[in-house]
């Protein structure tokens, strides 16, 4: 067993092809590999993701806290992980787990989101739609966030009455279930 070492690329890039095609099976495959690689934060981060795609969501926040656990400057998982409790009802809780992305650069897509979900929180919709879509231009690296935030500011427009842009109709995200979750009850605190 190797407790210390990164899976290797030619196991985990089979794997990674079963996350959109099959995610039982994708799950099954990052069991394994957590077995052999358990300081690995990237396989509890992917099997989190999995884990929310299938609506799993406590065991995707178990995953996704697993995640942050072995590697707390994982800022992809460290934003997942505040997302899902925040769209769980727990704004001081997500609060709490994206308190260290605040100390990214200012223009860092993860720092413009965590900004927009701080404005929406405190329902300063038209500052978090603009802190989103900044993040949102920014964020080269990870596509299927840009979907999930273009989701968050429809639902903020869809709130303020603004009609619906054109290209919202082409936004699908797995993650869909975050939006349906939180419908925004529960987010003035």
């Amino acid at each position: 067993m190797e407790s210390d070492a990164m899976t290797p690329d030619d196991l985990l890039n089979p794997v990674l092809g079963l996350v959109e095609r099959d995610g039982d099976a994708a799950l099954a495959g990052l069991d394994d590999l957590i077995r052999l690689y358990p300081d690995d934060a990237r396989l509890p981060f992917l099997q989190g993701s999995v884990l929310a795609g299938l609506e799993r969501y406590a065991e995707a926040r178990t995953a996704m806290q697993k995640a942050v656990d072995i590697e707390p400057g994982f800022a992809i998982a460290r934003f997942q992980l505040a997302f899902l409790v925040l769209t769980s009802g727990d704004a001081a809780g997500a609060r709490a787990i994206w308190t260290p992305l605040l100390d990214l650069p200012a223009e860092h897509p993860l720092k413009l989101f965590v900004d927009g979900l701080e404005a929406m929180l405190t329902d300063r919709f038209g500052d978090a739609i603009s802190l989103i879509e900044a993040g949102i231009e920014r964020n080269r690296d990870l596509p299927p966030l840009n979907r999930n935030m273009a989701i968050l500011i429809q639902e903020m427009r869809d709130r303020l009455g603004v009609p619906q842009d054109e290209d919202a109709n082409d936004v699908e995200s797995g993650a869909h279930f975050l939006l349906k979750q939180s419908s925004f009850k529960g987010t003035r605190h």
